[in-house]
């Protein structure tokens, strides 16, 4: 979909920070993940309140790939269930909701099915509750690469789907044809990526890392600690295809991106499922930040942003109470999702045009980051190209080599 225009500040030459105004139009055959969580959450808050309950124990939610993306869901639902007025305790509660997320193939789209089934406290099952998101709409695809913490790289399959529909020498029952089947590699290789999970070392000190050796877009973490000033490229682990970030408590953190392609891209940055512009002072900054990255550029984001001279550092810290931070859905994760962007000069790509008409470690807030910005007009789609995903809390959650 193509964004209206906004004015952002502007660092450096590399990086420029900007106001998404995304504008989805969500087809009325499918909800996003956030959706399909809420609606399980009021369903579930529903039928306790029928029977006289308030209080109720939450477990695991089992599913494939890293247990990172059932304790994301899990957390969510959490979140979800409070602003039902309904009490998420450790212990004592008469009944427990477990659940599980599945991918099911429907012929050319995925299905992701959420589960969440209710028991007594003999582990007899009561009520069953599920929800499904349509793996093929833009939206739900963004909404599953962040939650679930992907690594997948889309941009050819995206760009195959696009030509597909501007094919003018094609009928229209070939078109439909070929549309069917690059969606189809697009549904593919995001399911792939978390059944079969993988990623590329783009040098040979392992720091930078992007879903494969082709991809046009990388992400390198820079570390120091509270003793130092000076930040370093940390060496990122393979956790049976995830990547790994050793983080440890205190350790301040900068976020390199790299954009080695033609083309201008928006990046969401999120960490532990909180958008880095949450602290903005600007309330249109706070709901749809991203950052532009100009065509074959390299930038850093050095912290939180609060406005265009001020950000404040990304800190690992193990204590959830002094965070000042909104609750994270997938702790211990951080997750670059990369878009497309142009400015007002600029024809968007065919890609949106075809959009617009279809108490873990956490990173808490450091000292305060000062510097110089400008403004300049652009746009963003919101056709997802490519996501990073790097973990760096409870590595014990996934598996090894």
């Amino acid at each position: 979909m193509i964004t209206r225009r906004s004015c952002f500040p502007v660092i450096a030459c590399t990086l420029v920070l900007s106001a998404l105004s995304l504008i989805f139009t969500p087809s009325a055959q499918a909800a996003s993940l956030d959706d399909a969580i809420i609606n399980l959450a009021e369903n579930i808050s529903e039928y306790l309140e029928e029977k006289g309950q308030r209080q109720i124990m939450l477990g695991t939610f089992d599913g494939p790939g890293a247990a990172t993306a059932g304790r994301a869901i899990r957390a969510s639902l959490k979140d979800e269930l409070a602003k039902k007025d309904t009490q998420v305790v450790p212990l004592g509660a008469s009944w427990t909701v477990r659940g599980a997320f599945s991918f099911e193939q429907t012929g050319s789209a995925a299905i992701v099915l959420i589960k969440a089934n209710l028991f007594d406290k003999s582990g007899k099952e009561i009520s069953g509750f599920r929800e499904k998101v349509k793996v093929e709409e833009v939206r739900s695809i963004e909404d599953i690469s962040r939650l679930l913490g992907l690594t997948v790289d889309l941009d050819k399959e995206q760009d195959a789907v696009a030509e597909a529909a501007t094919d003018s020498t094609a009928s229209k029952s070939d078109t439909a044809k070929q549309l069917i089947s690059k969606q189809a590699d697009v549904t593919d290789k995001l399911v792939s990526s978390v059944t079969e999970p993988i990623f590329a070392f783009r040098n040979g000190d392992n720091t930078v890392v992007s879903p494969d050796a082709g991809s046009k877009f990388r992400v390198e973490i820079l570390v120091a600690n509270r003793s130092s000033n000076v930040f370093n490229p940390l060496s990122i682990e393979n956790a049976g295809g995830f990547p790994f970030a050793p983080l440890q408590a205190n350790d301040i953190y900068k976020i390199r991106l790299y954009n080695d392609s033609d083309h201008a891209v928006g990046v969401k940055l999120s960490i532990d499922g909180i958008n880095s512009f949450c602290l903005s002072e600007d309330e249109s900054l706070r709901g749809r930040g991203t950052w532009f990255f100009p065509a074959r550029s390299v930038g850093v984001i050095s912290g939180w942003y609060v406005s265009p001279t001020l950000l404040k550092e990304f800190v690992v810290t193990a204590n959830g109470e002094s965070l000042g931070l909104p609750h994270g859905a997938d702790i211990g994760t951080v997750t670059a999702q990369f878009f497309h962007a142009w400015t007002e000069n600029e024809q968007p790509p065919a890609v949106e045009l075809l959009a617009k008409n279809k108490g873990q470690l956490r990173t808490g807030i450091g000292r305060d980051i000062t510097r110089k910005a400008g403004f300049q007009k652009c746009f963003f789609g919101e056709t997802l190209l490519s996501s990073v995903s790097i973990r760096y809390s409870n590595p014990d959650d996934l598996p090894l080599e």
